[in-house]
């Protein structure tokens, strides 16, 4: 994500790919992401479902 960009939804924010990252929660990252089937249009993280990113799009 950019860092000039906020997320839309930042009360859902703790689970998001982008926050996971910052925080260094890469194991997390990898069991939310090991099929992906969505991308973030800020940030562009994949993700197995929508409601790990700020902005999401299916694949």
């Amino acid at each position: 994500m950019s860092e000039h960009k906020e997320c839309p939804k930042p009360a859902e924010h703790k689970a998001h790919m982008c926050q996971l990252k910052r925080e260094g929660r890469i194991e997390e990252i990898d069991l939310h992401s090991s099929k992906p089937k969505f991308i973030c249009n800020r940030c562009q993280a994949k993700a197995d479902e929508e409601g790990y990113l700020c902005t999401p799009r299916p694949l």
